[in-house]
């Protein structure tokens, strides 16, 4: 397969991908803000095992969550001190103080998992427990039909949970094409971060006064004010951005977001 073709196939696999978001992201704006409640009632923690991970303690991970959760919190407690970079080692430790009831100390664990998982599905897969006023689907996903092989490759990395390669590549096509809404966009996007949402939102920002005819701009904008619950300021962005393109790839889903968003959502406040 030739370059191009390469990067054109791999463009329509991530077009199918992201598409999936969409009610998943309408279904969790649309509900109140759910609290972190056990959900391991009845049964052993289960492992979150990603593939790929450098660590040598998956089978002590295994053998510890066949175990109750207070035994494979006491069984975990001690190689959780001995490995403070593994985050194999410190999310699984965080689940079994959490499904055993100690909620301030999974807490506490969940951040160590945070730290030791960065670049990785951890990194992001704590985040996400650790707010569950947010949509449980991860991070929101740059989307572009765009062929510039550094999007691409960035969209790439980000899908497969490594946002903060996906971060510096994007910002790399950003310095390359400063005038490119799509490049800055993806850059603002990357910086995602359910601790520090400023990351994100205040490169946004800016980027409507300077990109104002952006449907890209507009869309990303709305994608991440519904990620975060933020339901009627993403109608807004939504509606600017369908109307910037309604028969575009992003005008498409925008609209199917407004479906969702208008027709299910709820009165509540934005947060």
């Amino acid at each position: 397969m030739s370059p191009a073709n390469r990067v054109r196939t791999i463009v329509a696999v991530l077009a199918v991908v992201a598409a999936g978001i969409v009610a998943g992201v309408v279904y969790a704006t649309r509900q109140d803000p759910p609290q972190p409640v056990a959900q391991c009632k009845g049964q052993n923690p289960k492992p979150f095992v990603v593939p790929g991970t450098p660590t040598g303690n998956v089978p002590k991970v295994r053998s510890a969550l066949t175990r109750s959760p207070r035994d494979a919190v006491a069984e975990l407690e001690l190689l959780a001190q001995q490995a403070p970079g593994d985050p194999v080692v410190q999310f699984n430790y965080a689940t079994a103080l959490f499904c055993a009831g100690f909620l301030a100390d999974a807490d506490q664990a969940y951040r160590a998992a945070k730290k030791a998982g960065r670049d990785t599905f951890y990194e992001i897969q704590s985040d996400v427990i650790l707010h569950p006023q947010y949509f449980k689907g991860g991070y929101p996903p740059f989307e572009s039909d765009s062929r510039d092989p550094l999007l691409v490759q960035g969209a790439i990395l980000q899908r497969a949970g490594h946002q903060h390669s996906a971060e510096r590549v994007f910002a790399r096509a950003a310095r390359l094409h400063p005038g490119s809404d799509e490049a800055q966009v993806a850059a603002a996007v990357a910086r995602f971060d359910m601790d520090h949402l400023s990351a994100s939102f205040s490169r946004l920002g800016p980027l409507v006064r300077r990109f104002p005819m952006s449907q890209s701009v507009r869309y990303h904008l709305g994608l991440l004010l519904a990620w975060t619950g933020q339901r009627d300021s993403a109608v807004t962005e939504f509606r600017r951005a369908r109307a910037l393109g309604p028969k575009t790839r992003l005008g498409r889903h925008a609209a199917t977001f407004l479906g969702g968003l208008v027709t299910h959502g709820t009165n509540r406040t934005p947060r």
